[in-house]
């Protein structure tokens, strides 16, 4: 099963590049919870639920003028885990800055569904909270 799910998130990724939304976000679960590290640029918390997941990822993309994503520099099978080290930037809406950052997800797959997406800073810590969530289960 693991290969398949880095297929899918291979899948959504490559759609993400050139901008596919809608097909980028087909694999997610209605339940889908988003949890962001403060250092991995999305906003922090936990949200829950397709509906703010998408308007969460929709909101970082459009905090920039033309933002840009490259395909994933890896893609990590860890089990029911697929981690993906990817770099995205764009030119940052209110200050103008242009932004260039490599950061990593960590998608949790059940029955091919996507039921959890974190973003953390390297992989490391992505590692580590994979690690820790299966310590919990």
């Amino acid at each position: 099963m693991s290969q398949e799910n880095v297929e899918i998130i291979r899948r959504l990724w490559l759609a993400y590049v050139r901008q596919d939304y809608e097909a980028s976000i087909t694999a997610l679960d209605d339940a889908v919870e988003l949890l962001s590290d403060p250092r991995a640029n999305m906003e922090t918390g936990l949200v829950r639920g397709r509906e703010a997941v998408v308007a969460s990822i929709g909101g970082f993309i459009l905090s920039f003028d033309d933002y840009w994503c490259e395909e994933p520099e890896e893609l990590i099978d860890v089990g029911d885990w697929v981690i993906v080290v990817v770099r995205s930037g764009g030119r940052g809406r209110t200050s103008g800055v242009p932004v260039s950052q490599v950061w990593t997800v960590a998608y949790k797959l059940r029955r091919g569904r996507i039921v959890r997406i974190e973003f953390h800073p390297d992989k490391g810590e992505a590692m580590a909270s994979i690690e820790a969530a299966g310590l919990r289960e």
